[in-house]
């Protein structure tokens, strides 16, 4: 799945950076839909559904690959907006990304690693997006990329049974990581 939104985020940040107008205009509609359910925002829809997304026999509410590609790339829009850098770039997981904001010791506290932990301890997909949101805007100010292809296959890992503590695993990992990458 992260393989598909890679695709179409690479289509998207080359035409933003070319400032092309119809790219620029996707990622202005993709930064609307920011915190939106799946589908309430039908013009972003070209942008966040695929077939690989939901099988034929999905129904009326949003699969959970379609919820972690929408969210992923209504991030990514609003990390992308008025950067002249790509802000998508495969091998920035969030762990990873957090630790660049927050250099020195790990655990000496600060309000990275403040965000980092609430973030980590997120219950719900919803309160994960929103934590994830104030998350994307201190990378963007900072000019810090992520992975949204990562990041989208991890908010799919989060909805699955036990997945939650697989992710924050990992993020844990990138961001307490001692040997530099």
């Amino acid at each position: 799945m992260g393989t598909v939104v890679h695709q179409r985020l690479q289509a998207l940040q080359e035409g933003a950076l070319r400032n092309r107008s119809a790219d620029v205009a996707a990622l202005a509609r993709l930064r609307r839909a920011v915190g939106k359910p799946v589908g309430s925002i039908g013009d972003v829809l070209q942008h966040t559904t695929h077939e690989h997304f939901a099988g034929p026999d999905a129904g009326d509410e949003a699969t959970p690959a379609e919820r972690a590609a929408h969210i992923a790339m209504t991030l990514y829009a609003v990390h992308q907006q008025s950067q002249n850098q790509r802000m998508h770039q495969r091998g920035w997981g969030i762990g990873r990304a957090m630790r660049a904001l927050h250099p020195e010791e790990p655990a000496a506290p600060n309000a990275v690693l403040h965000r980092f932990q609430r973030l980590g301890t997120s219950d719900s997909l919803d309160e994960l997006t929103h934590h994830a949101r104030g998350v994307v805007q201190l990378l963007r100010a900072a000019q810090i990329p992520l992975d949204y292809a990562l990041l989208t296959d991890e908010l799919l890992t989060w909805q699955r049974p036990g997945g939650a503590a697989r992710v924050r695993l990992r993020w844990g990992r990138e961001f307490y990581r001692t040997t530099p990458r």
